[in-house]
């Protein structure tokens, strides 16, 4: 019989008007990774900060290392063993790599004073069992999002962590910065180290997880042994119903336009956009797919006049534009939503309807005065349109969940009235029923006539929503496919192209 490291037994927690765990048992097994999915709102992160003491429990109780646990606070359940590393790091930028590992953890010579050697030394031999090794002495804030992630996982040791919770470990994550971490996962695993890993990403899931934990609307839905269920059936469990044919096919109900809007013609910027042509029409879905790398992000900054070319031309109904600035290209037709919502989309301390309208503030104001009024009005109506979840066009969007940011980003350029949306990876970081309300927003916007530039390196989801596939690879496109290729064939030619 396996050994339970963490025992939760009917928990109960709710906030004013919603209960937001239900009765929730779980037991996560001594060297086990154990994944814990859910959609936005299914109660992942409130379950993480109940067990760690960040909020209070209503009911149930919470055993951990065949103790009961009373955690007041996060650092008292860091104390006993249990460390959470979240989306976003918890170190202090301004320190070193050491000094973040070991602070609060700190090694004394007999005098009293830090010893700086044994530090060190204990650094290079919990380093070398991991097989990575960071420079000690360097500043955090001048390290990757991955090396940053590295640093929290040693510190995790260091205070002799029992217990790690990862919570979207792999946002932001370039592909083999991810087989890096699932590398350490397997060493951590090896030294009997129990892992709760939170994630959207179903994939990962299936590689490395033992045991899977489904919830949905704060329930536990069921617990499976990860070899005996596949993908279809997570999600079912996730979502309550089958999501096969749930979003709009991309040719249903239009017709496109044989006159392309847009023609690129041999665009150049080293080192990642090496001569890259291709057109688009009104009305399809043009998917660019590629490994990570392979320049599909600088492309889309090129067209959306963010990044200067270095050669080639854009046309935009044959004429050829040159683009000095995004507001060049938007007066042309061509808005972007960029790939990271966060740091480039939105503004999270805003409100919604500052968000949305803030491409297109001049048309809200009377002899410099914005009316509010007419803010209002407009964010009500992308509200309804893209059926954003929220309290109203007050609410802080930082507050808001991964899908619903995205459906902000999108309404804030579909302000300015493009005649071409570029997207690029509009689903990353989104749950799974929010993925196909993107799908079906997509295959709207389409409909209406909008020429819409799909950008993904999932390349399931670019076969699902396009009319027509173009493969990046090394900055020049590999391939192009019409509609009802398989996932197969765009992954060989991907790969053939990158050897």
């Amino acid at each position: 019989m396996e050994t339970a490291i963490l025992k939760v037994i009917k928990l109960n927690k709710s906030f004013p008007g919603v209960k937001a765990l239900d009765n929730i048992d779980l037991e996560i097994y001594q060297d086990e990774v154990h994944a814990l999915v859910g959609e936005n709102g299914a109660g992942k992160s409130t379950l993480i900060k109940v067990l760690v003491g960040a909020y209070k429990r209503n009911s149930g109780e919470i055993h951990f290392n065949n103790q009961k646990a009373e955690f007041d606070s996060p650092a008292q359940a860091f104390q006993n063993g249990i460390n959470v590393i979240y989306q976003e790091n918890s170190l202090i930028p301004q320190l070193t790599v050491i000094q973040n590992i070991f602070l609060g953890a700190e090694r004394f010579t007999p005098l009293g004073l830090i010893d700086e050697k044994k530090i060190y030394q204990e650094y290079l031999s919990i380093s070398e069992k991991l097989g990575f090794e960071l420079p000690p002495h360097e500043e955090v804030r001048n390290l990757g999002v991955a090396e940053q992630k590295l640093v929290e996982i040693l510190k995790a040791l260091i205070h002799k962590t029992k217990f790690i919770i990862m919570d979207e470990p792999t946002a932001s994550l370039s592909e083999n910065e991810i087989e890096h971490l699932f590398r350490i996962i397997s060493e951590l695993k090896s030294n009997h180290i129990s892992i709760l890993y939170i994630t959207h990403i179903l994939g990962e899931v299936f590689r490395i997880a033992d045991r899977i934990t489904v919830l949905r609307d704060g329930k536990k839905i069921k617990t499976v042994f990860t070899k005996e269920v596949n993908r279809d059936e997570v999600i079912t469990m996730m979502v309550g119903e089958s999501l096969i044919n749930a979003y709009i096919s991309p040719t249903t109900g239009r017709k496109k336009s044989q006159q392309p809007i847009l023609k690129v013609e041999n665009l150049r910027r080293k080192p990642r956009v090496n001569g890259v042509s291709f057109e688009a029409s009104p009305g399809e879905v043009l998917g660019i797919t590629g490994l990570m790398g392979a320049g599909k992000t600088e492309l889309s900054r090129l067209i959306f006049g963010a990044d200067k070319l270095e050669g080639g031309q854009i046309l935009v109904n044959d004429k050829s534009v040159r683009f000095h600035s995004p507001l060049d290209a938007v007066n042309q037709g061509i808005s972007l939503v960029p790939e990271d919502r966060k740091k480039d989309a939105l503004v999270l301390m805003l409100e919604l309807y500052k968000n949305i309208t803030l491409p297109t503030l001049a048309q809200f104001a009377n002899k410099g005065v914005i009316s509010s009024g007419k803010e209002f009005d407009i964010t009500i109506q992308y509200i309804k349109k893209l059926d954003i979840k929220t309290s109203g066009v007050n609410q802080v969007v930082k507050y808001l969940s991964g899908g619903n940011q995205q459906k902000v980003a999108i309404s804030k350029w579909l302000q300015t009235e493009p005649k071409v949306l570029i997207l690029d990876e509009p689903t990353r970081g989104i749950d799974v029923n929010a993925k196909v309300e993107i799908y079906n927003i997509v295959g709207k916007l389409a409909e209406s006539g909008v020429c819409v530039i799909f950008v993904s390196s999932e390349v399931s989801e670019v076969v699902k929503v396009s009319d027509r596939i173009l493969v990046l690879s090394h900055g020049k496109i590999s391939g192009e496919f019409k509609r009802g290729v398989s996932q197969e064939e765009i992954m060989r030619m991907i790969l053939q192209a990158d050897k």
